[in-house]
């Protein structure tokens, strides 16, 4: 994934700026947000998706860009809550995952980042997540830039 993209994901002026201009309660502003952005970028945009592999319903994701094959996670809930937007991304195996999280909430940024770290499962998708911190306006992880395969 491209840096320009990440920092335009990342734009937390542009965030905040439409969060507090949206009528929307906060998840939703945010996820309108998002919306928004790859709508101007003219990616085709889908919001609360169902996932659906192998005539197994895995529920919904909040947001994706099917272009690019972006998803867009959100959870402001307990670190429990976490596992099953990891698993829809893992059936999906998007090129990217963003996870907007907030370490206002029991779902800490920076634990979820050595989940990743250390989760046998995740190994090999560990590359693909960017997380931004939502309430302290930062990245925590960065998405790796993509190792060229063998022949």
């Amino acid at each position: 994934m491209n840096d320009e993209l990440i920092d335009e994901i990342a734009d937390f002026q542009k965030l905040d700026g439409s969060i507090k201009a949206s009528k929307l309660k906060y998840r939703e502003a945010v996820i309108d947000h998002y919306k928004r952005l790859g709508e101007s970028r003219g990616y085709s945009v889908r919001e609360n998706a169902q996932v659906i592999r192998n005539k197994v319903n895995l529920g919904r994701l909040d947001l994706a860009w099917l272009e690019p094959n972006i998803i867009f996670a959100l959870e402001f809930g307990s670190t429990e809550e976490i596992y099953r937007h990891l698993w829809k991304i893992l059936e999906v195996s998007p090129s990217m995952a963003a996870l907007i999280l907030s370490s206002k909430s029991g779902c800490r940024p920076k634990e979820i980042n050595k989940l990743i770290d250390n989760s046998g499962l995740l190994k090999e998708k560990r590359d693909i997540f960017l997380i931004i911190d939502i309430s302290e306006k930062k990245v925590v992880r960065r998405p790796s830039a993509p190792r060229p395969q063998p022949c």
